[in-house]
């Protein structure tokens, strides 16, 4: 499976970003599928990946198509019916049991498998405190830390980065959204078209780099221009994001 996400990504000519952006997640995210940690994968991300890459969901859970022919057309119209009723948490705890279903029932000792395995007994997300707020907006003051605890499943969360802010405000959509959780690496240098971070006279905000300039990728908000009096430091860049 994993060599089949990687090999329709590099067929259709997208970039790991291009891919989460249109899925909703971060990059290191979209890797972390191609590897094969896809066990954690809500219904909606399958749906949405399956689109962007051109494939099946079936091919994306690691089901051979002729598990799926011994359905009939009555049993999988009865099966699609009764999975729609579910609300969206539900619907997630019936692809990940069916994941399992199928392992043991080929006796699976892959990896991928021993994972869905142990879904049953471990927890899939990990606790994790988001610091700050920063404006994708107005501009926002922070003089104390957030200090709220936020749930996210562990394939989501990137190997290495420095804090957690949550993003408040739409001017970075389609990118970011308002209540993204922002995965920041602390650096004083960012290059031009980064989206980092930054701590300016005006407030905290997230924004994309330019030459002279902050953009703003919702065109309904306007781009942040400074004058030479006005403060402007970067914090850090933005390397990861999660979206519940």
């Amino acid at each position: 499976m994993e060599n089949l996400l990687k090999n329709k990504r590099l067929e259709k000519k997208m970039t790991l970003e291009q891919v989460g952006e249109i899925v909703g997640v971060g990059k290191s995210t979209v890797r972390k599928w191609e590897n094969g940690m896809i066990e954690n994968m809500g219904r909606d991300k399958i749906v949405a990946l399956s689109k962007a890459l051109d494939i099946s969901p079936l091919d994306i859970l690691g089901i051979p198509k002729d598990e799926e022919e011994k359905f009939n057309s009555a049993q999988k119209s009865q099966l699609d019916d009764l999975f729609d009723k579910l609300d969206e948490p539900r619907q997630e705890n019936v692809i990940n049991f069916t994941k399992i279903q199928l392992a043991e029932q080929n006796n699976d000792t892959s990896k991928s498998a021993i994972s869905l395995r142990k879904y049953r007994d471990e927890q899939e997300t990990s606790t994790l405190i988001v610091h700050g707020l920063e404006s994708a907006g107005e501009g926002e003051w922070q003089e104390d830390d957030l200090d709220m605890e936020v749930q996210i499943p562990i394939n989501e969360i990137p190997e290495e980065y420095d804090d957690l802010a949550m993003v408040l405000g739409d001017s970075m959509r389609p990118k970011l959204h308002n209540g993204d959780i922002l995965f920041i690496t602390f650096t004083k240098q960012i290059e031009i078209g980064e989206i980092g971070v930054f701590r300016t006279s005006r407030g905290n905000f997230v924004k994309k780099l330019k030459d002279g300039y902050l953009e703003s990728l919702n065109p309904e908000y306007d781009d942040i221009y400074f004058c030479e009096d006005e403060e402007c430091e970067a914090i850090g860049v933005v390397v990861d994001y999660y979206r519940k």
